[in-house]
């Protein structure tokens, strides 16, 4: 009900009754209330809300600290079927003018299969064609969306003849372009194939070996052992990598030095597979190297 006071203004008080009235109301929904939960507590308990079972981060991988993380496709790069060409989407290429595939502008022999894994954090494709607005975008092979961590199937370059150069792209980043060149059946060039460093001819014998620890992928760990390595001018490098991902060993200081690969590069290098790098032309000095897959990965050569 509503009074005035001693200077007229309204006041509006409530009745003993109707406080009672309000509280009484108020008892009864909360026992009916509990009348509902207590009784069904088991089967809530049991059967929660799905959106608490939505897991928002995922925990740490052992010996790696909160924050730190790990490239992405380093935790579940597929393996690639044997004796197919393997080409890597490079981690970061998304960033325009970034490398995007290795090896780029790739020789793959005539009527051989090949696989694009993706490193990076992102989806890519790769398809074949000079970009969205080739009328023949896809023609030749076209992998599809690729997501961070995986590979395509197997492609075959249909209707390809020796000597052709396909140029493909990604559909998703347009400015991600590079090409393909068919060879003759059983030609080498492709990532399988031991490469070499320091100009052609025979490889070398091998005089000094390298390796690639487990665990290299992860920034901060050991990258390759030993390092520095030293070897005799001539030698061959025989290069391990004991790694569970892919990895190279790529001359220069890193993807920016425009030098990078001039003096040797064993493109990738599958994990549990070997490469050799050749010294036979290489001045006696210190030639820094890089993996090109995990560019904070560094070592030295030093040929005596």
């Amino acid at each position: 009900m509503t009074t005035e006071d001693e200077n007229h203004q309204s006041i509006t008080r409530t009745s003993p009754r109707r406080l009672a009235k309000g509280i009484a109301i108020l008892v009864i929904v909360m026992a009916v209330g509990a009348a509902i939960a207590v009784p069904n507590w088991t089967e809530m308990v049991k059967y929660p809300p799905l959106a608490t079972t939505i897991q928002t981060e995922e925990p740490s991988p052992a010996g790696v600290s909160e924050g730190e993380g790990l490239p992405a496709a380093e935790e579940t790069v597929p393996a690639v079927p044997a004796g197919a060409m393997q080409i890597t989407i490079l981690e970061g290429s998304a960033v325009q003018g970034s490398p995007d595939y290795e090896p780029d502008a790739a020789q793959v022999p005539l009527n051989s299969e090949v696989v694009w894994v993706n490193a990076d954090s992102v989806p890519h494709t790769a398809t074949s064609g000079s970009g969205p607005e080739d009328s023949n975008s896809g023609q030749i092979f076209d992998t599809g969306i690729i997501n961070n961590g995986e590979s395509s199937a197997p492609v075959e370059l249909t209707g390809a003849s020796e000597g052709d150069e396909i140029a493909y792209y990604c559909q998703v980043h347009p400015f991600m372009t590079s090409s393909l060149t068919v060879t003759a059946a059983g030609a080498e060039g492709s990532a399988e194939a031991p490469a070499t460093g320091g100009g052609a001819g025979a490889p070398a014998a091998a005089g000094a070996s390298l390796t690639i620890p487990e665990g290299a992928s992860v920034q901060g760990n050991p990258a390759y052992e030993p390092d520095p390595l030293t070897v005799s001018a001539g030698d061959a490098v025989e290069v391990s990598n004991q790694d569970t991902v892919p990895h190279t060993v790529t001359s220069g200081s890193g993807p920016e030095d425009p030098e990078t690969g001039s003096q040797f590069d064993t493109s990738i290098i599958d994990a549990g597979a070997t490469a050799q790098v050749d010294t036979a032309n290489l001045a006696a000095g210190d030639y820094p190297y890089y993996c090109s897959v995990h560019p904070y990965m560094l070592g030295t050569l030093t040929v005596s």
